[in-house]
């Protein structure tokens, strides 16, 4: 009985995951034409993306592991533990969108021989941008889901990936507008 309602929440979220997705690259190719005006961006995408599920993910994780072992309540307001994780997620997507920003700058200065510092800014807009949705909806789904009865480990995985690179394209879309 357990591995199929296991088996139902994994498909069921990696289904979303492809489906968000093809959303996420219908997305980017929308705004290829802005990302084109700055070549380094080419260079920062790959990390950035990769950063939003990667910090979401470890977040819902700890979480999750503090709910099941019941160090912490599934609520919001007064929660330590939680405040402590917020805190610990927003510094270090500030800190890697800075030396994402930096090291993309640099490469922008060696490989094109083009020294933009809006790249540093565009990044950490970004950053902060899509750091204010994906940590409200990865705390508010991780203990949406955990209330419910399932499993938060099996279905935020794809989730905060797929809701991470959504949130990371609108984000640089918004950055690049901006600056």
């Amino acid at each position: 009985m357990a591995f199929w309602k296991d088996f139902d929440e994994i498909l069921t979220a990696e289904m979303a995951s492809i489906t968000g997705g093809l959303v996420a690259g219908t997305m980017l190719a929308f705004i290829t034409n802005q990302i084109e005006l700055i070549p380094a961006l080419l260079i920062f995408l790959p990390g950035f993306l990769e950063m939003r599920g990667n910090i979401s993910g470890s977040l819902s994780a700890r979480m999750s592991s503090a709910l099941f072992l019941g160090v912490t309540k599934p609520k919001i307001r007064k929660n330590r533990i939680l405040r402590g994780n917020l805190a610990a997620a927003f510094v270090l997507v500030v800190v890697v969108s800075l030396v994402l920003g930096i090291v993309t700058f640099f490469a922008n200065a060696v490989f094109f021989g083009i020294l933009d510092h809006r790249i540093i800014l565009i990044a950490l807009v970004a950053g902060i941008l899509s750091n204010l949705t994906e940590i409200p909806l990865t705390v508010l789904t991780t203990i949406w889901l955990f209330r419910h009865g399932h499993d938060p480990n099996n279905i935020m995985g794809p989730y905060v990936t797929t809701t991470g690179d959504i949130s990371s394209i609108i984000s640089i879309f918004i950055a690049i507008v901006i600056i």
